[in-house]
Order: structure tokens, then C-alpha cells, then sequence
């Protein structure tokens, strides 16, 4: 995959792409804790956690991913001291978090496995704990759908708009807030929610 060869290559460059170019960097990290503990779930290589970690040193981070080559990765390119990488399935991690941080990971879940990850999350949380869900809307994210299929090679990409994705959410979880925000090249969605037992 392109992403590791430039990784190996150039870390420190492929984490500004990743942060400053294809996401709204300071909207994501103002939904982010100042301290606590976060879990990234598909957290890949860790371009993400290791830009949280440097912005956030009183956030502990667990980045997980089922890809044993991806968190190899993480390891050896992404890693700082208040984060833990872990090859690992959301439903055998142990512990609850302040925050449940999805980036981009919804448009790769087929939709029948969408509950039981919403689920697995809500399981997780701490009493005041919220799940942050950042993902690109169907409208407008033409540019991600060819960069996931062509580029990353993705098997299937499923987009939605904030507001169908959010209707999902809310069959496991309490939508407390939802936005959509352009910045190019990509419309970012957001969606924050709490366990529903509150």
C-alpha cells in the first residue's frame, strides 16, 4: 500500500498529510478530552493517535486495529509515550474510556455490523464517557470513495450523510450532537453520543 512506503519513507510527513490535509484537525481535537482515556478504534497506523498524543500529553490513548502488520506499524512509526497500540478486536478490549474515537472508520463497516460495534462501544465507556464518530459524507466525498477504492485499495466503501449515519447510532446510543463541516477537500461529519443508560 502506498500509505506504508510513504511511511517508512517520511513519518513525520505522512502524519501532517493525514492531520492538516485530509481532516479538519483543530474541529476533531476540540470534540477530543484534555485528559482521560481514549480508545481509537481502527486507530491504522497511528498518524492520528501520535498527533493527539503530542496535543494532549494528559491523554492516555489505546489505539487498536485487527491488521497485525498495521500495528507493527504503529509501533515503530507512531509512538509516544502516552499511547498503547494493540492488535486486537473492539470486543475483547477490557477497560472504560472517556472517549471512543471512530475516525473514518464507519464508511469501512459493512452495515450489518454497524450495531454490534455501537454496542461493543457503549460497553466500553466511562460514566461520562462519549462516543466521537468522524466520518465524510456520501455528498461531497466523491474525492475519499476514490481515494479508499483506488488508492487504498478498499474492498467496499459505504458512505453516508451525517444524518443517516446518526439514525444508525441512535438505536444503541444517545445522539447529543451531530455536525457537518466542509473543509476541503472532504465534508467531515461528527457525530457525538452517550450510553443510552444515563
Amino acid at each position: 500500500m502506498i500509505q506504508y512506503a510513504v511511511l517508512r519513507r517520511t513519518p513525520r510527513f505522512l502524519r501532517w498529510y493525514r492531520t492538516r490535509l485530509t481532516l479538519d484537525w483543530n474541529r476533531l481535537t476540540s470534540y477530543l478530552p484534555t485528559e482521560g482515556k481514549v480508545l481509537d478504534v481502527g486507530c491504522g497506523v497511528g498518524l492520528v493517535d501520535y498527533e493527539i498524543a503530542r496535543a494532549r500529553p494528559k491523554v492516555k490513548i489505546l489505539g487498536i486495529d485487527i491488521g497485525d502488520e498495521i500495528i507493527t506499524m504503529a509501533k515503530s512509526y507512531s509512538s509516544m509515550p502516552n499511547i498503547e497500540y494493540k492488535c486486537v478486536d473492539l470486543r475483547c478490549v477490557e477497560g472504560r474510556f472517556d472517549c471512543i474515537l471512530l475516525v473514518d472508520v464507519f464508511h469501512h463497516v459493512p452495515p450489518d455490523e454497524r450495531l454490534a460495534l455501537l454496542e461493543a462501544s457503549s460497553a466500553l465507556l466511562s460514566d461520562r464517557g462519549y462516543v466521537l464518530i468522524k466520518d465524510i459524507e456520501r455528498n461531497g466525498g466523491q474525492i475519499s470513495w476514490f481515494m479508499d477504492r483506488v488508492v487504498s485499495r478498499a474492498p467496499e466503501v459505504y458512505l453516508q450523510n451525517c444524518n443517516e449515519l446518526a439514525a444508525e447510532v441512535t438505536q444503541r446510543l444517545d445522539v447529543i450532537k451531530t455536525e457537518v463541516h466542509f473543509r476541503f477537500p472532504f465534508p467531515h461529519s461528527y457525530i457525538v453520543a452517550q450510553s443510552m443508560a444515563r
